[in-house]
Order: structure tokens, then sequence, then C-alpha cells
């Protein structure tokens, strides 16, 4: 997908915006984030052995939420020069919606498949992709206010 021509972010329809949000994920460290997925699938599933039961979809909801934390948060953290990025950096509760739709999507297909059937799978895709969108904007907003603070203490 190509970023949209119109620069001017107040004029941007929702669709732009998320054309603009994906292209942002294109430059994304997958490795990174899938890594950091794999890692607290693993704690998550070690606690809930401990705990002396077995549930592998929460773990897996769990470490869909890291994996996309970590993804949204590396576009808004790192200096890209692309466009998308440089949009998601100004606007990083906008940015967030897409890594928050993309959890609730994946934590939704894991919970039916799982046992929380129709509804109760929706309720945990709500709360698992307001979890990633509210960790990935308030990234976001620290980092671009802190670079803000650099930049006026520097001169």
């Amino acid at each position: 997908m190509t970023t949209p021509l119109r620069n001017d972010a107040q004029g941007m329809s929702r669709r732009e915006e998320m054309t603009v949000s994906t292209a942002a994920m294109t430059d994304v460290p997958w490795a990174v984030a899938g890594a950091a997925g794999v890692v607290v699938t693993g704690a998550d599933l070690a606690f809930h052995l401990l705990g002396g039961h077995l549930v592998l979809t929460s773990s897996l909801a769990a470490g869909t939420v890291a994996a996309f934390t970590v993804a949204g948060g590396s576009v808004v953290i790192r200096r890209n020069a692309s466009r998308a990025a440089r949009w998601a950096r100004s606007h990083p509760w906008r940015f967030a919606v897409l890594p928050g739709v993309a959890t609730a999507a994946v934590v939704f297909v894991l919970a039916v498949i799982g046992p929380s059937g129709l509804f109760g799978g929706l309720f945990t895709a709500l709360w698992h992709g307001a979890i990633t969108f509210g960790l990935t904007g308030a990234a976001g907003t620290i980092t671009r206010s802190s670079r803000s603070e650099k930049r006026s203490t520097s001169y």
C-alpha cells in the first residue's frame, strides 16, 4: 500500500489513517516483536503450569499483546525517516488503533478456538486490544514529550 499524498492530518479519513498506519508498520523489526511474544507466551505458560492448569490460548493471547505492542512501539520510538513513520510519531494515539485492532482480531480467533466461545472471545479480544492500544499510544506520547523536552533544553 502506498501513503496518501495529502499531508494535512486533519483532513485524513479513517481509511487513509489506517493506510498510513499500515505503511508505518512495514518497517517494524518483526523478529524482535516475535521474540517478545515468544518470551511472554513462555513465561505465561510457565506460570499457568506452576498453578496446575494448562491454558494455551490464554498464553498465546498474552504473547500476541506483547508482539503487537513491541511492533507498534518500535514505530513510534525509532527514528525512521519515512512519511508514514513521521505521521505515526506525531499522531501516536491515531496510529495505535492499528496494533490494537490487529491484536483484538488475533485474540478473538484464539479465544473462539479455545474455551471462551463467541461472547467471551469478543470481550477478551476487546480488552487485549485496548491494552495494546494504550501501551502503544503511551509509548508514542512519552517518547514525543521527552524528545520535545530535549529540544527545548538544548537551546
